[in-house]
């Protein structure tokens, strides 16, 4: 029998069977015409996005439904040629990616869990900071394999190294630190999983100084980014203060500054990337500490506590513990893991803030990191038996000595992945 409605195509998804996401930000030369271009794409992007904000407050304010992105961008695509006959001098997939970050923006400031707040306008900087998405989708991004990529509106894009293997998917193009980059968005082949696995359990205890230590004993230093360019920061910033914005003494003095903060970003992120990746790879049961980040920042040393990036830490070691068929375990924030003698399991109650610690019961030193870490390791049981946490010596009947309240008896609670 004849259909009356016409049968819809199937979306198929670029992503192979058992491929995993990823992505990589590399800096690109831009030529004259393909940077004004994109000084363009970021206008346009910037006022789509704010059109969309203003679209949701008037809604708001006046008691209407709000549209949701997709409507509003269906309506800006049925009116730009006319009202807005800018946005057509660049590639559509601007305008509909402003609208999409609008979108997850609002999810966002939805979401409880989040505490995002509402999304708010976006301004013009001096500067030119700004993003944009350049490609969507596997036929726009056209890549050679060495150093060129092929984008909509832009034409052949010179790399100022080549891109990690893969299925590229989506690329967008920012103005960061005085410097153009490319984010890209692809699909990985996933690694071969070792057989027989003979890594073994193990935990990490991140912190401040150092900025993290395994059950093992093996340490990572903090490199200190921000405190190496602190002072040179401080200085090019007030010398800019005093100088006439867009002369040629401001534009040098922020050129000082996108310097320092170049610097700072290499120095955290090589840091992090190496010690996510040693621990990833040596361990098959992987349990960190679910701090609260946010409640530490309003602490008394909030700049070392950002400086230490203990969010970017965990967020690197999720994805790869995916990457790695390792499971990450999240012990509870109210663990003791610190205060717990990890020798005769005897809680110290007394314990402040002392880098080294006797233990009163058996007398056993204790290094605070290292001894926080192999507390940890023990809250999985060996392999074979799969991971699952136990209560422990320490929990079972002790004193409460937890590290911030009387609840820190409770058996830890756990999240996993891979």
């Amino acid at each position: 029998m004849p259909r009356s409605r016409k049968a819809r195509k199937k979306r198929t998804s670029s992503c192979p069977k058992g491929w995993l996401p990823a992505g990589a930000s590399v800096p690109v030369r831009l030529t004259k015409r393909q940077e004004g271009y994109c000084r363009r794409a970021i206008g346009i992007a910037r006022f789509c996005y704010n059109l969309a904000v203003a679209t949701h407050r008037f809604c708001r304010t006046n008691r209407l439904r709000p549209p949701s992105w997709m409507d509003i961008s269906k309506e800006f695509n049925a009116v730009k040629r006319t009202e807005y006959p800018f946005a057509t001098e660049v590639a559509s997939r601007v305008a509909e990616g402003a609208f999409m970050d609008f979108g997850k923006a609002l999810a966002n400031w939805s979401n409880r869990d989040l505490k995002a707040r509402a999304p708010a306008f976006k301004r013009k900087k001096a500067t030119g900071t700004g993003t944009f998405r350049a490609a969507s989708g596997v036929d726009q991004l056209g890549y050679n394999g060495k150093r060129r990529i092929q984008l909509p509106g832009l034409g052949s894009v010179k790399l100022a190294c080549t891109l990690p293997q893969g299925i590229l998917y989506e690329a967008r193009i920012k103005r960061e630190n005085g410097r153009w980059m490319l984010s890209i968005l692809c699909w990985k082949e996933p690694e071969p999983k070792p057989k027989p696995d003979h890594r073994r359990r193990g935990a990490v205890d991140t912190g401040i100084n150092p900025l993290g230590t395994d059950s093992d004993g093996e340490v990572f230093p903090n490199p200190k980014a921000y405190y190496s360019q602190e002072r040179k920061l401080r200085r090019w910033q007030r010398a800019q203060s005093r100088r006439r914005k867009g002369s040629r003494g401001w534009w040098e003095a922020q050129r000082k500054i996108d310097k320092c903060h170049r610097r700072i970003k290499g120095l955290r992120r090589n840091a992090i990337h190496q010690m996510t990746n040693t621990l990833t790879r040596k361990f098959k049961h992987l349990v960190i500490e679910d701090l609260n980040v946010a409640g530490m920042m309003q602490g008394p040393t909030p700049k070392a506590q950002a400086d230490s990036a203990m969010g970017e830490i965990r967020r690197q070691l999720e994805y790869k513990c995916r990457w790695r068929y390792t499971s990450l375990i999240k012990a509870h924030r109210l663990f003791p893991s610190s205060k717990i003698c990890h020798v005769c399991q005897h809680p110290n109650a007394k314990l402040k803030r002392e880098r080294w610690w006797t233990c009163p019961k058996c007398g056993a030193g204790n290094e605070r990191n290292h001894n926080a870490a192999v507390n940890l390791g023990r809250l999985t049981l060996p392999p074979g038996r799969g991971p699952m946490l136990r209560d422990g010596k320490a929990l079972a009947g002790a004193p409460r000595a937890g590290e911030t309240g009387p609840v820190e008896r409770r058996t830890a609670q756990l999240t996993l992945w891979g």
